[in-house]
């Protein structure tokens, strides 16, 4: 899986111009990965739109606005692939990284 990470505020930066760039990019970047490997795409929604269920030491849970673990990076969206390799899912995130933010790269173990 390669997550998507990208600091709040950047894309509201962006020109429309710029906007379009990095769409095009995007379905190009998605395209190719999709050619070579099987690959899925999943966007998520907006920030503002996210809740966080916490359970507390005395047990009770609490629903709240925002995200799990502050701060400025927050995850977009992410692709799951099917890779060789760790290796090779760090190099796709590499091509994969286009505005400021981070791609993380970790490996799916499903449960029986």
């Amino acid at each position: 899986m390669i997550t998507f990470n990208h600091v709040e505020g950047v894309w509201d930066g962006l020109s429309e111009e710029e906007r379009e760039a990095h769409n095009q990019w995007l379905a190009q970047f998605t395209s190719d990965l999709a050619t070579e490997k099987q690959s899925k795409l999943v966007f998520l929604s907006p920030p503002d739109q996210r809740r966080t269920v916490r359970k507390q030491g005395n047990g009770h849970l609490v629903v709240s606005e925002g995200p799990a673990i502050p701060g400025p990076e927050q995850v977009g969206g992410y692709y799951i692939i099917e890779a060789d390799s760790i290796e090779e899912a760090v190099t796709w995130a590499e091509k994969g990284r286009w505005l400021v933010g981070s791609n993380e790269v970790r490996q799916i173990y499903y449960a029986d």
